[in-house]
């Protein structure tokens, strides 16, 4: 017999764990769905998600919300909305930029981070990224000589290799890439709609300090910018401090450091899963190394690292024949959109042969695609080639039980443990 939406909880810690039931009921039954405690929407089928993501008229990105839990364990969790929430106001002041801004200003802020972060830029880093790959798996395999105790993937790899990367692309001091990861996982956890009242300040505070040490690293870079993401938009702010001053590049650096960390982390963790859970594909991408690059799509389409992003409707609409009010707030699933099966053949397989890899919108759609898409995706293909050409065979720990961070919006393995056949 099929589950009913109504008889699953979105905010069962099982359906949270393991929402793909729940996401293929909502397709079928209510593809635009009210939250039990009415905070927002799920809108969960590719068409309707595209719909919403191209009428940026209608459908905004300027919301900054995020959900409590409730005191008690059956207490329904509740929307607060962050007007802009702010450091210390001598250091910055956050302001709503990229994925939470809507035209013109998004307009602005995406050019001048499109001519920061170009492909050639990108293209130039892919020594540096094999390097510090090749780097990582000699100290997975050191781990793997000393006896026959598996190694932590996400702790080696997958959450070490972006961080490196985007503070290296940044030009902020590798000295301080502890602090960066406890401030860029609060940002993230910030959002997981499973906080208390108490964490959330927790992690406010975190961010704070994030804000505070980005307003510093602008000030001491500004007589003299460098050569990296900073001392571009430092030069960017020099230009016309009036439409883009050190607030909106603070800000910037906050959601770069923050996602671009995250979203690959994530992918990276989700990679070296399926492919430890299937010997086939492991083998296939052994044979066809040049079919890496698909499966990397794939793994983002069956296992997208954000569930997905907020909107606010600005007027009355309907959206999949539902009435939606001024003020609605909507969350569009990338992660349900991507094993829609009516977009998808086969939509729970992984096809290393699908014709348009790419159609899925893990990394979004529009004018809101996700500017580190290219460096993510550069990322997850040089470490899986690196990791694959040094080993015969990568197995899965029988200790594992490949648990994920509880959230309602990041979808990142807690720990993965592997053995590394040399």
């Amino acid at each position: 017999m099929s589950t009913s939406v109504a008889e699953l909880n979105p905010f069962d810690p099982e359906v949270i764990e393991s929402p793909w039931e729940f996401f293929k009921q909502l397709r079928e039954q209510a593809p635009v769905y009210l939250l039990p405690n009415g905070a927002y929407y799920l809108v969960s089928r590719y068409k309707d998600v595209m719909q919403a993501v191209m009428d940026t008229d209608t459908f905004s990105s300027n919301l900054v919300a995020v959900m409590l839990s409730g005191a008690n364990a059956n207490d329904q969790p509740q929307m607060m909305t962050l007007s802009g929430g702010s450091g210390d106001v001598r250091k910055a002041q956050a302001s709503d930029v990229l994925a939470i801004a809507d035209p013109p200003n998004h307009t602005r802020q995406r050019r001048v981070a499109n001519r920061a972060l170009t492909m050639r830029r990108i293209a130039s880093m892919e020594a540096n990224i094999q390097t510090l790959c090749d780097k990582l798996v000699d100290d997975l395999q050191r781990q793997c000589n000393q006896g026959d105790t598996p190694v932590n993937w996400v702790e080696h790899v997958a959450a070490p290799l972006p961080l490196i990367i985007i503070v290296e692309l940044l030009g902020l001091p590798n000295a301080d890439l502890p602090k960066l990861k406890r401030w860029s996982d609060a940002s993230v956890a910030l959002l997981s709609g499973i906080n208390t009242s108490e964490q959330l300040m927790e992690h406010g505070e975190q961010i704070n300090k994030m804000i505070g040490y980005l307003a510093e690293s602008y000030d001491q870079a500004y007589d003299n910018p460098g050569n990296n993401l900073l001392g571009d938009l430092i030069r960017e702010s020099k230009i016309d401090a009036e439409q883009f001053g050190r607030d909106e590049v603070v800000s910037m650096l906050v959601q770069l450091l923050s996602a671009g960390n995250e979203t690959t982390a994530s992918l990276l963790g989700s990679a070296m899963m399926l492919l430890l859970q299937d010997p086939d594909l492991q083998a296939s991408l052994r044979a066809s190394p040049d079919k890496i690059a698909n499966f990397i799509e794939e793994v983002l389409r069956v296992e997208a690292p954000f569930h997905g992003h907020f909107r606010v409707v600005k007027h009355d609409t309907k959206l999949a024949g539902v009435d939606l009010k001024a003020g609605d707030r909507l969350m569009l699933l990338w992660s349900s959109a991507g094993r829609d099966e009516q977009q998808f053949a086969e939509a729970e397989k992984i096809d290393l042969h699908r014709e348009k890899p790419k159609s899925h919108l893990s990394f979004g759609y529009g004018i809101h695609h996700c500017i580190g898409a290219a460096l993510s995706r550069a990322e997850a293909r040089i470490a899986i080639e690196t990791i694959l050409r040094r080993s015969k065979n990568l197995q899965l720990a029988e200790s594992n039980t490949l648990q994920h961070v509880p959230s309602l919006f990041i979808r990142s393995l807690q720990r993965l443990d592997i053995h590394l056949i040399q």
